[in-house]
C-alpha cells in the first residue's frame, strides 16, 4: 500500500536518506517533523539529534514541505530496553507530534532513519502503534559501509557538525563533507571499530542537499563548539549563525535501490554456507540438473527447476522544480533501470528459454478434509526448570470466531492453572481450517495476546474436521528462581516497522523470542521486506528469501547467530512438488538441522512455502544419530539431535509402509502402489502406535539424568487425562478442562517431552483411534508420562510412504 507519510527529520543524512528510500518506494511525503531542544544548541538526547537543528527551517523550505515542529527537554525517564508511555518522557512529545500531523493531513506512515539503534526503534514504534501510524525505516539494519556508499552515489551532500569519538578531531574534521570523510572513516572503523555511518553517537551530519530538495542550503558562517577537550577524544559541534537557500545549478538524474534490489544475494553462491564459492549460482544449477536429471524430472515443475529469476529494479528519483511532491513521487515509481550490469530483470541459462520460464505452476493438489471429529482433549507437560508446553487446545464451533475464542479461553486456564500468564508464552502455533478466516482468527487471538512482546508465531492452513476451525499449542516459560531466570534471560524481538531488513511484524506476534540459549523464530515465508508483498519467481525464490529471513533474525538475536544454528524445523508447503526443491535449497546452506517437510493446503499470503524453526546457540556441538526399527509391517526412522549436556534433544520420526523411503515421490504413482500403501496403513492399531511412542520416548529421554545423578525412574506419578470424557466430542467443557489442568508436583520432576504428531488424511483407520492409543499409552508407561501431545492431520507427509510423521523435543 503507498501512504501519505509525515517524515521525521533531524537535518542529518540518514533521514534525508531514509526519505529518498520512502518516496523511490512509492510513498508520498507530505510534511516534516522535528522535536527541537528550547534556547540551547543542542541536547544529550537519547533519541534525537538535536544539534543542526537552527537549519531544519530551510530544510523544509529546500522540499517545499510543510514543518511541523515540537519543543523537547530531551528527558529520558525510561530508559528500559522495552518502553511504555511514561509521563515527561521525550518519547511523549513524539507522540503529540505525530497526533497532531495525523489529525490534520491524515498520515498512514512515519519515515524514521534508524540504522541500528534498537533503543530508537521501540520507541518510534511504541508511538506508531497507539497512533495506528506505520513506521518506515528502510535504512534499518544496512551494512553501514555500503549504506554511506549508496547516500554519497545519491548525491547526499551532508557535512559533519558533529564529533565524538576516538580518531574524529573538532579542528580537522568538522565541516567536511561526507564523501571527503568516507576513506578516513573506513580506517577508523578498520582501527578502533567506529559505525562507519556514526550509528554509535561518534558524529552528527546535516544535509545542505539531496535529490528531492528543489534548492540547495549554503552555509555562510557557523561557530564552532568545544564541549570537551579531551586530549584523548575531544567532542565539538557546529553552530549556524548564517544560511541561505540558492538554486541548484543541474538536475540530474539519480538510482536508488528498492526493495527488489535487495534479493540480488538470493542468487549468489555467497549465501550458501556448502556452495562452491567459486561456482555462481547459474552454475551451480547446471551441475546439478545434469546430476540429478533422473530425479528431478518427476520431483518439481519446470517453472522452478528451469529458470533462474534475479527480481531487481532501481528506481530513478527526478529532481523536477515545476513539479509538485506527489507529482514527482509518481515519477519516481514509474521509471526503471535496465542496464543489464546495474540491475538485471531475467537472468537465464543457456538451456533455458520463455516457454520454459512461463510454464504453469503445478496443478492444484486434490485434498481431503478429515471425516471424522477428533477428540484432541487439551494436555500438558511442565519440567522443573519452568517450561511448560500445552497441546491438543482445539477449537469447535458454528463459526471462526466463536471457535477461536474457546480455544483462547482454554489457552488462558490452562496458563492460570499453572500460576502462569499469557506474557509467559513464547511461541503459539496455529492450525486452522481455512486461510480465508485469518482475518477474524487473528482479531480473537489479538484481543488475548495485545502486550508488549508477544509470542512468536507460525500459522498455516490443515484438513481439519467439520466445525473445527483451530487446533493451537503453545510453549512457556516461567523462571522459578532467580538463578533460573538469570540461566534462562528471555528476550523478544519485535520489529514493527516496513525496513529491507527481514519483513515487519505489524501485529501481536513477534519475530523471535530468546530464552537463554534457546531462540523461537516465527514462521517465514518470502515476503520482500520493503514492500511486504510475496516475491516473484516461484518455489525457488521463496524457499530463498525465507531462509535468508530466518539467518537475518538468527544473527539480530545473537551476534554470532547463522542458520547453522538451527536444531530442528518443519518445512510446509502446499504442493508435494516443492518438497524436493524446498530440501534442496536447505541443504545447499546447512546440514545441520533435522527437518521434516510437510504439504498443507494452503498458507499466509498464498505462500508456497513457510518454515518453522528453532535454535540453540551451541547446536555445532550437537550429535547426530540415525536409527530406525520396525513395528509390525512398518518402518519407523528416527533423526535425532542432542547435545552434550543432554539438556537438550530433538527427533524427527517417521512410520512409513517400507515403500519408497528414499525418495520424496509423491505423484504419478501406479494404482497397485497406492493401493497396496493405503491397505497396510489402515492396518495400523493400538500395539503397533505403543511400540512407536515407546521407542521415541527412549530415545528422547537415552541418558537422560536428574539433578541428583539418578537415572530416570521406571514409574512415576502421571497426569490423568479425564477418562469420562475421552470419547466426548464436546471438549470445550469446563469441567473436562480442568480435570486435565490438574498437575502433579512430582510430575514436574520429571523431564518434559512434547510431541507433534501430523498424519496422512485417510490414511488412518480412525483418527480417535490413534488419539485414544497415545492416551493410553501416557496413561500407562513406566517410564516417563510427562509429555503433551498435539495430533494434526495434513495432505502429505514427507514421501508417499510416509503416513505419520512426528516432531519430538526435550529441553531444560
Amino acid at each position: 500500500k503507498k501512504m501519505r507519510v509525515v517524515a521525521l527529520v533531524s537535518g542529518g543524512k540518514d533521514s534525508c536518506y531514509n526519505c529518498v528510500c520512502t518516496v523511490a518506494e512509492g510513498h508520498s511525503i507530505v510534511a516534516l517533523a522535528n522535536l527541537h531542544p528550547k534556547d540551547k544548541d543542542e541536547l544529550d538526547s537519547y533519541m534525537y539529534q538535536t544539534v543542526g537543528h537552527q537549519g531544519i527551517e530551510l530544510l523544509a523550505e529546500a522540499m517545499q514541505l510543510p514543518l511541523y515542529r515540537k519543543e523537547t527537554q530531551g528527558n529520558s525517564i525510561n530508559k528500559k530496553r522495552n518502553y511504555e508511555p511514561t509521563e515527561e518522557d521525550e518519547v511523549e512529545d513524539l507522540y503529540d507530534l505525530l497526533k497532531q500531523i495525523k489529525e490534520e493531513l491524515q498520515v498512514e506512515g512515519v519515515a524514521v532513519g534508524a540504522i541500528l539503534s534498537d533503543y530508537q526503534r521501540v520507541r518510534v514504534e511504541n508511538v506508531c502503534s497507539r497512533l495506528n501510524l506505520i513506521s518506515l525505516a528502510y535504512l534499518w539494519r544496512r551494512d553501514q559501509t555500503q549504506l554511506l556508499q549508496e547516500m554519497i552515489d545519491c548525491h547526499i551532500h551532508a557535512i559533519i557538525i558533529k564529533v565524538a569519538a576516538l580518531g574524529l578531531m573538532p579542528d580537522r574534521h568538522l565541516g567536511k563533507t561526507i564523501r571527503e570523510m568516507q576513506p578516513h572513516l573506513l580506517k577508523m572503523h578498520d582501527k578502533y571499530g567506529l559505525n562507519v555511518c556514526g550509528e554509535g553517537g561518534e558524529y552528527e551530519t546535516f544535509t545542505l542537499d539531496c535529490p528531492l530538495f528543489k534548492q540547495k542550503i549554503v552555509v555562510d558562517d557557523v561557530q564552532t563548539v568545544i564541549s570537551s577537550v579531551d586530549s584523548v577524544c575531544p567532542v565539538g559541534y557546529l553552530n549556524f549563525t548564517k544560511l541561505r537557500l540558492v538554486p541548484k545549478d543541474k538536475i540530474e538524474e539519480i538510482v536508488v535501490k528498492t526493495s527488489l534490489d535487495f534479493l540480488s544475494d538470493l542468487n549468489e553462491s555467497s549465501y550458501s554456507d556448502l556452495s562452491d564459492p567459486d561456482l555462481s549460482e547459474s552454475e551451480l544449477e547446471l551441475i546439478e540438473k545434469e546430476t540429478n536429471a533422473k530425479l528431478t524430472r518427476n520431483s518439481i515443475s519446470k517453472d522452478d527447476v528451469n529458470f533462474e529469476t534475479a527480481i531487481s529494479r532501481s528506481n530513478s528519483i527526478t529532481k523536477n522544480v515545476q513539479n509538485s511532491v506527489s507529482a514527482m513521487t509518481t515519477a519516481t515509481t514509474s521509471s526503471t533501470i535496465t542496464d543489464g550490469n546495474k540491475s538485471p530483470i531475467r537472468i537465464f541459462t543457456k538451456a533455458e528459454s520463455y516457454e520454459e520460464h512461463a510454464a504453469s505452476p503445478p496443478s492444484p493438489i486434490k485434498f481431503e478434509c478429515e471425516k471424522e471429529m477428533s477428540v484432541n482433549i487439551p494436555n500438558s507437560a511442565r519440567n522443573a526448570n519452568g517450561w511448560l508446553w500445552i497441546s491438543g487446545v482445539q477449537g469447535v464451533g458454528d463459526n471462526p470466531i466463536c471457535a477461536t475464542e474457546s480455544a483462547m479461553n482454554i489457552l488462558n486456564e490452562f496458563i492460570n492453572q499453572n500460576n502462569f500468564t499469557l506474557s509467559n508464552i513464547c511461541y503459539i502455533t496455529l492450525y486452522i481450517k481455512n486461510m480465508k478466516d485469518y482475518g477474524e482468527i487473528n482479531k480473537i487471538y489479538s484481543k488475548y495476546l495485545n502486550f508488549l512482546n508477544p509470542p512468536t508465531r507460525v500459522c498455516v492452513e490443515c484438513p481439519l474436521p467439520i466445525n473445527c476451525h483451530i487446533i493451537l499449542e503453545a510453549v512457556a516459560f516461567n523462571p522459578n528462581s532467580v538463578l533460573n531466570e538469570i540461566e534462562h534471560k528471555r528476550h523478544s524481538m519485535h520489529v514493527q516497522g516496513i525496513s529491507h531488513w527481514a519483513p515487519a511484524n505489524i501485529g501481536t506476534y513477534s519475530q523471535s523470542t530468546k530464552v537463554g540459549e534457546l531462540t523461537y523464530i516465527s514462521g517465514q515465508i518470502a515476503l520482500v521486506p520493503g514492500s511486504m508483498t510475496l516475491v516473484d519467481g516461484g518455489i525457488r525464490q521463496q524457499c530463498k528469501l525465507a531462509l535468508r529471513h530466518i539467518s537475518r533474525i538468527a544473527k539480530a538475536m545473537n551476534t554470532q547467530g547463522q542458520l547453522r544454528d538451527v536444531v530442528q524445523g518443519i518445512c510446509f508447503v502446499t504442493h508435494p512438488n516443492y518438497i524436493y526443491e524446498a530440501r534442496r535449497q536447505w541443504e545447499r546452506r546447512t546440514t545441520n538441522a533435522i527437518m521434516d517437510y510437510i504439504v498443507v493446503p494452503s498458507l499466509p499470503r498464498d505462500a508456497f512455502v513457510e518454515l518453522q524453526v528453532w535454535t540453540h546457540t551451541h547446536n555445532d556441538k550437537f550429535d547426530y544419530e540415525e536409527t530406525g526399527c520396525s513395528v509390525g509391517d512398518y518402518t519407523v526412522s528416527i533423526r535425532r539431535r542432542w547435545n552434550y549436556e543432554n539438556n537438550c534433544v530433538a527427533i524427527v520420526c517417521y512410520v512409513s509402509t517400507g515403500l519408497a523411503t528414499s525418495t520424496t515421490k509423491l505423484t504419478e504413482l501406479s494404482e497397485d502402489t497406492v493401493k497396496h500403501h493405503t491397505q497396510l496403513a489402515l492396518n495400523l492399531n493400538s500395539a503397533h502406535i505403543h511400540d512407536i511412542l515407546d521407542y521415541i520416548c527412549r530415545k528422547l529421554l537415552k541418558n537422560y539424568v536428574n539433578k541428583n545423578d539418578d537415572i530416570l525412574p521406571q514409574s512415576s506419578s502421571s497426569q490423568q487425562l479425564d477418562s469420562n470424557n475421552s470419547n466426548s466430542n464436546n471438549i470445550n467443557d469446563n469441567s473436562s478442562t480442568s480435570t486435565n489442568i490438574q498437575l502433579n508436583q512430582n510430575q514436574h520432576q520429571q523431564p518434559a517431552i512434547h510431541l507433534r504428531i501430523f498424519y496422512q488424511v485417510s490414511a488412518l483407520s480412525s483418527v480417535n483411534m490413534l488419539i485414544n492409543s497415545i492416551k493410553d499409552f501416557k496413561n500407562s508407561t513406566k517410564t516417563n508420562n510427562n509429555f503433551s501431545f498435539t495430533v494434526i492431520p495434513v495432505c502429505n507427509l514427507h514421501n508417499f510412504s510416509t503416513f505419520i510423521s512426528i516432531c519430538g523435543l526435550r529441553h531444560e
